[in-house]
């Protein structure tokens, strides 16, 4: 069943802006190149579709040990079947490229989100999660409601495994439940077609457009599955979404990420984000080097966010509106000699489940990501309001915006 409920008063990006117009062209130059699969028949597609999922959570699941390069092929046929499915659910130009700033975040264009089912190591980490969260839930009910908000229009942090589980046949429809939400209309559009192509409609219990803030579910949630991330925690609407979504848990319900930690460190840009990496294939937190490990200065974790502490969170309102929640505050260290060269950074450490996890480099979403406005025991030589200036030994603490796009906020505070 789909619901259509009225969305907030938003300004979509126009197609004369550039951002719009590299998108319509990457748009335009795909379904070009899609003509040359277009022979396919309807069955041979939804066929090559159904394969290319199995094969690549079979991969994920099933396998101990997969080489990059196979799961980079399996992970490629997925995304290229898939956006063949979007194809047809024939989405306007507009549909597919808009993309707005809402209230809790930003909103990404349903093309800008689609890419999400090609990173390996973000949809493993989530999909082996979800997989053993589902089967603990298995083994002391009978049917578990799983809610799915910010889904995007492939919902590929669980569509992928629900093939999986009906090919499999030992996980039935029967047995577990989903409600998909999103905001964007095209990726609802998408989402039904690759629903239908799947054949997995016996799974889904709902399919709802709407801002995944103000969605109220008609009946507790088993598992609460939701990942609005990028990195440094910073621009788009995860923990507002898990804020307002938390309380809708049944009490033995899970969230999933079980939880994601947020910590600040001090590194140096070269050794950091250059050096480390220019004699491997791709980043992965197993190439991390033990170099530039220990050439950083931990400062500890920024913000935890987990289903005890979302239960716990309260809200700030400041001036205009504008809503914060309170974080950590960190002691930036003494005798470091070199600190007027280093970067303030954040990155996220995220657990899945059960020891499952998307790890430093693994994912865009857990990359570092450099604060270039925060000075240690230095001033910038055009000091500017954005500027954060303060000495080391200093008492930071912080704050997280929640409204408009979100991000870190420090501020001084005593030692």
């Amino acid at each position: 069943m789909i619901r259509q409920k009225q969305q907030q008063q938003t300004q979509p990006l126009g197609f004369a802006e550039p951002v719009v117009d590299d998108l319509l062209k990457h748009s335009l130059r795909e379904q070009l190149e899609s003509l040359t699969k277009a022979k396919l028949s309807d069955w041979e597609r939804r066929d090559l579709l159904q394969k290319s999922f199995t094969k690549a959570i079979e991969a994920v699941l099933l396998e101990e040990k997969v080489e990059h390069h196979t799961l980079t092929k399996l992970f490629t046929d997925m995304y290229d079947c898939a956006a063949l499915s979007m194809a047809q659910a024939g989405l306007s130009q507009e549909q597919l490229t808009c993309q707005f700033v809402s209230e809790s975040g930003l909103i990404m264009s349903p093309l800008n989100c689609r890419t999400t089912i090609k990173d390996i190591y973000r949809i493993s980490g989530f999909a082996r999660g979800v997989d053993k969260a589902v089967k603990g839930q298995l083994e002391h009910k009978k049917q578990i409601h799983i809610l799915y908000p910010a889904c995007g229009p492939f919902a590929p942090l669980l569509l992928p495994l629900l093939q999986f589980y009906k090919e499999q046949g030992n996980i039935t429809s029967e047995q577990l439940k989903v409600t998909l939400v999103d905001i964007q209309p095209g990726a609802i559009l998408a989402l039904r077609q690759l629903i239908t192509d799947l054949s997995i409609s016996d799974y889904i219990e709902e399919v709802v457009e709407q801002d995944a803030t103000q969605y109220v579910p008609q009946h507790d949630i088993d598992l609460l599955v939701l990942e609005a991330m990028q990195h440094g925690f910073t621009k788009e609407g995860q923990l507002s979404i898990a804020k307002h979504l938390i309380q809708f848990l049944s009490i033995d319900g899970w969230l999933i990420p079980k939880e994601i930690s947020v910590r600040g460190i001090l590194i140096h840009g070269e050794t950091e984000f250059n050096q480390q990496w220019k004699d491997v294939e791709y980043t992965h937190s197993q190439y991390v080097s033990d170099n530039a490990q220990a050439d950083r200065v931990e400062l500890g974790e920024i913000l935890k966010v987990s289903k005890s502490t979302l239960l716990a969170m309260k809200e700030i309102e400041l001036d205009d509106g504008i809503k914060v929640v309170e974080a950590n505050t960190v002691l930036l260290p003494t005798g470091i000699q070199d600190v007027k060269e280093r970067i303030f950074a954040i990155y996220a450490r995220v657990e899945t489940f059960d020891e499952e996890s998307v790890e430093q480099y693994d994912s865009g979403i857990s990359h570092p990501l450099p604060d270039m406005t925060f000075y240690i025991d230095s001033r910038p030589k055009a000091p500017e309001l954005k500027h954060f200036i303060v000495n080391s030994g200093d008492a930071v603490k912080f704050y997280y915006q929640l409204t408009g796009l979100p991000r870190f906020i420090p501020t001084k505070a005593s030692a």
